[in-house]
């Protein structure tokens, strides 16, 4: 039998060390005499075992299959129900990363049927399996709830009755726990709060030696990292991923997941050529290997690749397949990422009509992803209610006990009298406080709703500005004279300066103000890009304030900037070299704001058409600000537009 066990244990390592991208081959090559091997131990309990633990060892790759079938029959054949347990759950773990939830769920239901008292620990990775099921069918609350229920389990465990292997499980259980948390604060946009979770699991999976669960803590790292735009650091994180996943033999589908976010990384730095080594390699594995959810995700982001590469015959042809994944698999993030690419590639290729579809799919999916951060944001406040609320148990039986304790004092002290008298107080100041503390409590709720109506205002204001947008955009198209053309785009630009404002404040906490800063950046870049240039682009600088500026001031502010830029754009210059520059600038004064708009183009004319609606609407919004606008600057040494104004709200 000692022998027997070796072999076996030969062989699983055999299994667990072909090279990477052949793994998966390699290891349903040898299923069968694995298989074989296995009818050599007498004992079916045994048998189970080793075969649970094999599929676990493997990650549950589309080979195990075989391996849960054989451990289903030997646990079927000898009615042991411990043993279905075991191997219903690997069914469902089998599903749920292969992405098929609905059997995922059937199975581990299931397994929870056939639970016996003392299968707390597999209790607990069901609830765990479960919660990543309902967390990938888009039901949150169900998802945090077992969650919830995997802790309070895993917090009741006592170790000391545990052996070794099962402490090692309790342990990873604690760990996937950490790690599910992290990604629910990263999703929340908690950052602080997911990398305390993501830097504690690191630390401890590491001094535990299980170097693949490190390897996923600062994998999911990097993912936090690549959203807030600190590329570098991404990348560095997904590469230490890769090495810790490596150290352990891990499927080659999970090395292929770490290329993935390391060829999205290196897209991010603008090192493309190195990016689609990276996404063409995936790309091939995971069609070979029909994992259509991550080949649906690559295949988008090679697409927005080749996008920047300004490569749109290659990037139609990614997201148009990624979409149809994603379609077909209800996948919402991929099809909102595809159908903004296909929306950027169809307008480059001038199919107006598909590139507007595509848009209106991208808005809806992006709806849909809003309501749902929404439902998430809801959750978090139960879950924070949760965590604190076991401990906020143990504090009150503390201060019971403390002040029973001073009670018995003050009995033998002073007597009835004294007792009565602390009583009282006692009372009044409880009652007090319950009702300031419910008072709170419903002022919480109030701002709360508030807040979630004005953000939604501004979300359907964006929405509506954008359809305006985009038929101004449509209609553009059609039209063949160039000054009526010139005229809508300009309608075009002053429409997209309040867009940008209403983007804004539904994407921040704050929900009544715009930083100026960001606000001119994204504006000016905006205009430019809008504007197709012949020759040369005209270089631009600017030099903005950061302050706060409520929304009845910043809009108009925004539309005049968008005039005088336009107006430099227009008139500034006959012929654009390379020392053509326009100067923007910004800054509180004297109780004042100044905007200054400079260029050293061939000078303002004698004569300013005053009849012009830019002029016009300039002179209108001026007087809603109460403020002056001033033209200085003679031919040929270039123009100076400086507004003052005098009535503005910073917050």
């Amino acid at each position: 039998m000692h022998s027997l066990s070796k072999l076996i244990l030969i062989l699983i390592i055999s299994l667990c060390t072909a090279p990477i991208y052949a793994q998966e081959d390699t290891f349903e090559q040898k299923t069968d005499a694995f298989l074989l091997q296995i009818k050599n131990i007498s004992s079916d309990a045994k048998k189970v075992d080793t075969l649970n633990y094999t599929i676990s060892n493997y990650r549950y790759n589309k080979s195990t299959l075989k391996l849960i079938k054989k451990a289903l029959e030997i646990s079927k054949n000898a009615r042991d129900e411990e043993m279905l347990s075991n191997t219903y759950f690997n069914y469902g773990n089998y599903y749920y990363y292969n992405s098929k939830l609905d059997s995922s769920l059937y199975y581990l239901e299931l397994s929870e049927e056939n639970l016996n008292d003392q299968q707390e620990l597999l209790k607990a990775s069901i609830y765990m399996t479960k919660s990543g099921v309902f967390r990938k069918s888009g039901d949150i609350s169900s998802s945090i709830n077992l969650m919830f229920n995997a802790q309070r389990i895993l917090d009741k465990i006592d170790l000391k009755k545990l052996s070794s292997k099962n402490i090692l499980v309790f342990n990873k259980q604690k760990l996937t726990l950490s790690n599910s948390l992290g990604n629910f604060y990263n999703q929340m946009e908690e950052y602080e709060k997911a990398i305390a979770y993501y830097d504690d699991g690191y630390r401890i999976a590491k001094q535990s030696e299980l170097y693949s669960i490190a390897g996923v803590f600062i994998t999911n790292k990097g993912d936090l990292f690549l959203k807030t735009k600190k590329y570098q650091e991404a990348l560095d994180f997904f590469k230490e991923g890769k090495l810790l996943k490596s150290k352990e033999n891990v499927p080659p589908r999970i090395i292929a997941n770490s290329d993935l976010n390391i060829g999205i990384a290196l897209s991010k730095l603008q090192r493309y050529e190195e990016a689609l080594k990276y996404l063409d390699e995936v790309i091939q594995f995971y069609e070979s290997q029909k994992i259509n959810n991550k080949l649906s995700e690559s295949l988008a982001y090679r697409g927005d690749t080749y996008l920047d590469l300004q490569e749109y015959d290659k990037a139609k042809e990614d997201c148009e397949k990624s979409k149809k994944i994603a379609v077909e698999n209800s996948i919402v993030e991929v099809i909102t990422q595809s159908c903004h690419c296909l929306y950027i590639a169809y307008k480059n290729l001038n199919d107006t009509p598909k590139a507007l579809l595509n848009h209106e799919i991208y808005a809806q999916t992006n709806d849909s992803i809003f309501n749902a951060t929404n439902i998430k944001k809801q959750t978090q406040l139960e879950m924070d209610y949760e965590f604190s609320k076991e401990e906020e148990l143990k504090n009150i039986e503390l201060q019971a006990k403390q002040r029973e304790s001073r009670l018995y004092s003050y009995l033998a002290l002073a007597g009835f009298l004294l007792t009565l008298l602390l009583g009282f107080f006692y009372y009044k100041n409880r009652k007090k406080n319950n009702l300031l503390a419910k008072q709170k409590i419903l002022l919480e709720a109030t701002i709360d709703d508030k807040n979630a109506l004005l953000k939604e205002t501004h979300h359907r204001v964006k929405n509506s500005f954008q359809i305006v947008s985009s038929l101004l955009y449509l209609q553009s198209e059609s039209i063949q004279d160039k000054e009526a053309q010139l005229a809508i785009k300009e309608a075009q630009n002053r429409v997209r300066s309040m867009v940008l404002i209403h983007q804004k404040l539904y994407n921040k906490d704050q929900l009544v103000g715009i930083n100026t800063k960001e606000y001119f950046e994204d504006l000016t870049q905006d205009i430019f890009e809008s504007h197709q240039f012949t020759k040369l682009p005209i270089n631009y600088s600017l030099e903005v304030a950061s302050m706060v500026l409520d929304v009845e001031t910043i809009t108009p502010i925004g539309l005049i900037l968008n005039e005088l830029i336009t107006n430099v754009l227009k008139h500034a210059f006959d012929e654009v070299d390379a020392q053509s520059n326009m100067h923007i600038a910004f800054e509180e004064k004297e109780d004042n704001l100044l905007l200054k708009v400079s260029d050293n183009g061939k000078g303002m004319c004698k004569t300013i058409k005053e009849s012009s609606f830019g002029i016009q609407l300039i002179k209108a919004l001026s007087k809603k600000l109460k403020a002056t606008l001033v033209y200085s600057g003679t031919e040929p040494t270039g123009t100076i537009a400086t507004l003052k104004i005098t009535r503005f709200q910073v917050l």
